[in-house]
């Protein structure tokens, strides 16, 4: 049985990279899952390295993103308006104005 899947874009080399997968058995799973975890926790160690001290901020931004990036794949306009959405809550929180004329409802 092969199956299929993509990573999210944020984390593609290429814009539709795919990864083939053929059936394994539980030793070759093994061995490859333990190659996977190595080569995750070594990228975490490695970003780990380079990001700031209190980088909490950076972690809500790469989901936001990733969040987006999964709506415009199916949707451009509804991440359009996720976008113009997200843009006036941030406004509103940060700032404590309006946002050009336009304020967030509590729907």
């Amino acid at each position: 049985m092969n199956m299929t899947f993509r990573l999210p874009v944020a984390l593609q080399r290429h814009e539709n990279e795919r990864f083939d997968v053929d059936a394994q058995d539980d030793e070759t799973f093994a061995a490859k899952q333990v190659e996977f975890i190595r080569a995750l926790y070594g990228h975490a160690l490695y970003l780990r390295t380079c990001g700031r001290e209190v980088a909490v901020g950076d972690a809500f931004l790469a989901g936001i993103v990733n969040v987006l990036e999964a709506l415009e794949l199916n949707s451009p306009d509804e991440a359009q308006q996720c976008l113009s959405r997200l843009k006036q809550i941030i406004d509103v929180v940060f700032s404590r104005r309006p946002t050009d004329g336009m304020e967030v409802s509590e729907a």
